[in-house]
């Protein structure tokens, strides 16, 4: 993809309050892309903080809208589109809990909502970063390791219609070799001496942008930082670094 630094890195707010993420999002002008999860769902305000990034940013802020949104009656699915496209929603996750007709009717009612737009797009989850192999062999009884099951998993889910994929560690390169063409988003993201913390697969922000990923989603290496501007600046910098010589760039 033809982006910089600064269009690839997506923020994650995920904050205890309101006050706290407009906080973040007026330290943090030099990022334009930012995540929104269950931390600041049910806090209030939600409007008030995309409306904030949109004006600071001038109509440039980009909003990832991470609810893992279940499948529900058309006529809500598309009252909820139509609110993402006034508020410039570039990426929004469904759940992937079952990849089934379910979810394949959900993604045919977004795409009809979003009608000529390409935005907000629909990323999916085939396995959060916080597991691996083992974790498969417990709670899906597979034992194909966790490459593989990322990769038919995504395969499945690109068939219903999705957009891209969330895909973290080293499965990113296998995932932008079966699939050149998807959009790959890629959390995980750990800074060379950065505790990995819950993270069981994980790469450096060069690593991600050298195994093809598209954007990085970052969260607590910026946000614990004493300075999270530069804690920011400085991912920007590494993706710039290595995209200049990365085959997928």
């Amino acid at each position: 993809m033809d982006l910089q630094g600064k269009d690839r890195l997506i923020v994650a707010l995920d904050l205890p309050d309101h006050e706290a993420a407009l906080e973040a999002v007026d330290v943090l002008d030099n990022v334009f892309f930012f995540k929104i999860g269950y931390h600041l769902l049910l806090t209030g305000r939600v409007l008030e903080l995309l409306e904030k990034i949109q004006e600071d940013r001038a109509g440039q802020g980009g909003v990832f809208i991470d609810f893992k949104l279940p499948g529900d009656i058309d006529d809500t699915i598309k009252g909820f589109i139509r609110s993402c496209l006034s508020l410039n929603v570039k990426l929004l996750t469904l759940d992937a809990g079952t990849a089934n007709s379910k979810t394949a009717r959900a993604i045919s009612i977004i795409q009809e909502a979003r009608g000529e737009s390409e935005d907000p797009r629909i990323i999916m989850v085939p396995m959060l970063s916080s597991l691996d192999a083992d974790d498969l062999e417990l709670f899906e009884g597979e034992h194909c390791g966790a490459t593989r099951y990322i990769v038919d998993r995504g395969r499945k889910l690109l068939e219903y219609g999705c957009d891209g994929l969330v895909v973290s560690g080293e499965a990113i390169k296998t995932c932008r070799e079966s699939f050149p063409n998807c959009m790959i988003v890629s959390p995980g993201i750990r800074p060379t001496g950065f505790p990995t913390q819950d993270h069981k697969r994980y790469t450096t922000p060069a690593e991600a942008i050298r195994y093809g990923a598209d954007y990085l989603v970052v969260g607590r290496p910026v946000l614990q930082a004493k300075n999270r501007w530069q804690a920011a600046q400085d991912i920007i910098s590494e993706i710039d670094r290595e995209s200049t010589h990365s085959q997928f760039t």
